[in-house]
């Protein structure tokens, strides 16, 4: 039966993530430059944001992401799919990691695979899915193995799971700290693992600090890619924590309010999911509180409304995963067999029925062609032939130079040399490119319009329902 669930949700996940793939709904920006990243890590040598970017830049300096290095030789296997790939397989173990930890708790088998369950069914794990690849997501679904080694006084594993979890990226890390600043409380009658925990605690701590405070910059980052969505509390890390140190009050409201004016009811609506999806228990263990503490911050104090604030994309997968795990410290606690069980279905159903909102009548918009997988639309692009994009893609030499939109560049991205449109156009010599479909920017569609029609310096060697492959005759001045 648990092997068997696995298995379903494994699939259902593939269908999703994977399908997207395939259906060209993943894009230049993250899994492309993700993917780009691997594989230059793969082939030994560092991601210099060309890619994207015109100018050169270590793409550690922007996501200090150690797993790109580890994950890099799979590359050779699965191509642009592995990412993909290693996504859906850590939310599978993050399930059997939940369905083992709660079974350290009760020896009634219902709970263990109901909390499974809830964590399998919540908005936060099937809108991650639906939107290309973040290390957070694997980071997340660690969660479970650390409070499992944790519960087993495995010093070592508690430890390594910690450590695994912090490299993720920058923001990791710090996730991890107050993960276990919660814990402390759990072990303050056990010497050993409180001395191992606080012990942990601290060199998470120094790793936070000096990959934000001194390694990025030193790439050229600025402690996190995302850094100016939080300019309006301070020009850096230190400064937007010392203004949430003195302006405690607004920093609080900031968090509930729309302090953007500009996207009223997106709040509410997260933190109402969060709660019927396992969060309500969090109330009965409030310790476990502080591990949502950061992404919760990170989500509500952004500059983004659109983006973080709400249910959708990647940006609610820790506190999600910690509302899934709450029902190990609040059910098993019941005493009558029938109460804890329908306690327990409870949970499930209401956060059964939370993703079923946030996939058909969501107040935070969401792109639900990518995550409703049981309608026809998820496997067709409307937008452009998406057979004649692969066998466009597929025309491309293997050592080619190649400059693709967006919603193509994820597609081609495990290469020596390729850019997601508009960079690289001084460099390449083949270009993929949609008229009048999705940019960046409108300059950007205007510049794909301009070289679609440029036949002094372009040869179309391939078209298709608005979708173009194209030569250049030579790599002059354009």
């Amino acid at each position: 039966m648990l092997a068997a669930t696995l298995l379903l949700f494994a699939v259902l996940f593939a269908l999703e993530s994977i399908g997207n793939h395939c259906s060209f709904r993943t894009y230049g920006l993250d899994l492309g430059l993700y993917t780009k990243t691997l594989y230059d890590h793969a082939h030994l040598r560092p991601n210099d944001g060309s890619f994207f970017l015109d100018t050169q830049s270590n793409q550690m300096g922007g996501h200090f992401d150690i797993y790109l290095w580890l994950f890099s030789p799979l590359v050779y296997l699965f191509g642009n799919y592995t990412l993909l790939i290693i996504q859906i397989a850590s939310v599978i173990v993050g399930m059997y990691g939940t369905y083992c930890l709660v079974r350290l708790y009760t020896d009634d088998n219902f709970l263990p695979f109901a909390s499974m369950l809830t964590l399998g069914f919540s908005f936060g794990v099937w809108h991650a899915l639906s939107f290309d690849y973040h290390s957070n997501v694997v980071s997340a679904m660690m969660l479970p193995w650390l409070l499992y080694f944790f519960k087993k006084g495995s010093v070592g594993g508690m430890v390594t799971m910690a450590l695994f979890m912090s490299i993720a990226k920058e923001t990791s890390a710090l996730w991890v700290c107050f993960v276990l600043v919660a814990l402390l409380w759990d072990c303050r009658r056990e010497k050993r693992m409180l001395r191992a925990v606080a012990l942990t605690l601290a060199g998470c701590a120094v790793y936070f600090l000096t990959v934000t405070l001194v390694v990025m910059p030193a790439l050229g980052g600025g402690g996190g890619t995302g850094f100016w969505r939080y300019s309006w509390m301070g020009d850096n890390v230190g400064q937007i924590a010392i203004w949430m140190l003195t302006h405690p009050w607004q920093a609080v409201k900031a968090v509930f309010t729309d302090f953007m004016g500009t996207a009223p009811g997106l709040k509410a609506e997260f933190f109402i999911c969060l709660l019927l999806s396992g969060g309500l228990l969090c109330l009965f263990k409030p310790n476990w509180l502080l591990m949502i503490v950061p992404p919760v911050l990170m989500k509500m104090l952004a500059s983004d409304p659109g983006a973080f604030w709400g249910i959708a994309l990647h940006y609610n997968i820790e506190v999600c995963v910690v509302a899934a795990l709450a029902m190990v410290s609040v059910l098993p606690r019941l005493k009558a067999l029938v109460p804890r069980r329908v306690a327990a279905l409870l949970v499930v159903v209401a956060t059964l029925l939370t993703l079923h909102h946030t996939v058909t009548n969501p107040r935070t918009f969401v792109q639900l062609d990518n995550i409703c997988i049981f309608t026809a639309d998820h496997y067709r692009q409307p937008t452009f032939d998406a057979v004649a994009a692969r066998r466009m893609i597929g025309e491309v030499p293997s050592d080619a130079s190649v400059c693709a939109s967006t919603m193509l560049s994820s597609h081609l991205a495990a290469r020596d040399s390729v850019y997601a449109f508009p960079a690289g156009i001084r460099k390449a010599n083949y270009f993929l490119l949609l008229q009048n479909h999705f940019c960046y920017t409108d300059s950007d569609a205007q510049l794909a319009h301009k070289i679609i029609n440029d036949t002094v310096h372009y040869r179309v060697v391939d078209s298709g329902d608005n979708i173009y492959l194209l030569v250049a005759k030579d790599l002059i001045e354009r």
